[in-house]
C-alpha cells in the first residue's frame, strides 16, 4: 500500500501586513478551509494580533479557531513558540483553547535568525505539564540532536507518552541544514513508538520535502510561515503551495490523509 502522508499548513507569515498574508480570522479561516479541501489535515497557528505580532491577546486566535472548526474537521495545532519577549506563562496561553488538539513544542534553545530562541528545560517541562492538563498532544520540534536528548528526559519523566511525534526543523538560519546523512543520524536517535515529520524554512521548491517523505517522514508542512516560494515562483496564496506539493507527492505514489486518519497516525484521542 502507498504510504500515508499528513499534510500540514502554517498559513501566516511573520512579516505582518503584506503579500496577501492572512492575519484576520476570516481570511485565515478561508485559506485553511480551501487548503483542507485540497488535503491538509492539520493547521499550525500562533496567537497573533491583527498586525501579525505574537500577543497575549487571544481574541484573534480564538475567533480564528472558531471559524475554522465551523467549516472543516481539520486538526488545530497551537504554537508555544516564536521569537518574542513573551514569558513562558504567556506563551502557554493558546493551550487554554478547547479547539486545540496538538501543540508544537520546541525542545531546546538555539541561535535563530540572529537572535537567541530561548526554550529552557524548566520552561519545556512547564509547557508539557500544561499540555497534559489540557489533554493536548505535543509535537516535539527538533532543531538539533541535543533536542532529542531533552525529549528523552521528559519521556523518562512520563510527561511525554507514546506514541511520540517528532518534527525535524531544517534550513532556518543557523539551524540544521537538511541532508540525507543527517536525517539518518536523527532517525537513529529516536525512541520506539514514533512517527516523524519535517519542516523546511525558506524552501525554493519541494525537493527536500519529497526526499524526507522517501526517507520515512509521515508529516510534511507548507505555508507562508515557512516559505512563500513554490518551485521558484512566489505563491499568491497558501492554496498554491498545497496544490503543488500534493501533486508532487501523488506522483511519487503517496496518499494524503484525511483528518480522521491523521488523528490515528498522530495518536490523538
Amino acid at each position: 500500500m502507498s504510504k500515508k502522508i499528513v499534510l500540514a499548513l502554517a498559513p501566516t507569515g511573520g512579516w505582518g501586513k503584506s503579500y496577501n498574508n492572512p492575519l484576520e480570522p476570516n481570511h485565515i479561516a478561508e485559506e485553511v478551509h480551501s487548503c483542507a479541501e485540497e488535503g491538509v489535515s492539520l493547521v499550525h497557528l500562533h496567537a497573533r494580533d491583527r498586525e501579525g505580532n505574537l500577543t497575549t491577546d487571544l481574541d484573534t486566535f480564538f475567533k480564528t479557531t472558531e471559524r475554522i472548526a465551523k467549516t472543516c474537521d481539520i486538526i488545530i495545532e497551537a504554537s508555544t513558540g516564536g521569537l518574542s519577549n513573551l514569558t513562558p506563562q504567556e506563551r502557554a496561553l493558546p493551550l487554554t483553547n478547547k479547539k486545540v488538539e496538538v501543540s508544537s513544542l520546541n525542545m531546546g534553545s538555539l541561535n535563530f535568525l540572529d537572535k537567541v530562541y530561548i526554550n529552557t528545560v524548566p520552561d519545556i517541562r512547564y509547557w508539557l505539564r500544561k499540555m497534559v492538563k489540557n489533554s493536548i498532544k505535543p509535537s516535539l520540534e527538533i532543531f538539533d540532536t541535543s533536542n532529542i536528548c531533552i525529549s528523552n528526559l521528559f519521556i523518562k519523566e512520563g510527561l511525554i507518552k507514546p506514541q511520540y511525534n517528532f518534527n525535524f526543523i531544517f534550513n532556518y538560519k543557523w539551524g540544521m541544514s537538511f541532508s540525507l546523512p543527517l536525517v539518518e543520524v536523527l532517525k537513529s536517535m529516536l525512541p520506539k513508538e514514533i512517527i516523524w515529520g519535517a519542516i523546511f524554512g525558506e524552501s525554493k521548491d519541494f525537493s527536500s520535502h519529497l526526499q524526507a517523505c522517501l526517507q520515512g517522514a509521515t508529516m510534511i508542512r507548507v505555508g507562508f510561515e515557512d516559505s512563500r516560494i513554490c518551485n521558484n515562483h512566489v505563491a499568491k496564496s497558501n492554496l498554491d503551495l498545497v496544490k503543488e506539493i500534493r501533486r508532487e507527492l501523488e506522483i511519487l505514489g503517496f496518499q494524503i490523509t484525511k483528518p480522521s486518519e491523521a488523528r490515528k497516525l498522530l495518536g490523538i484521542k
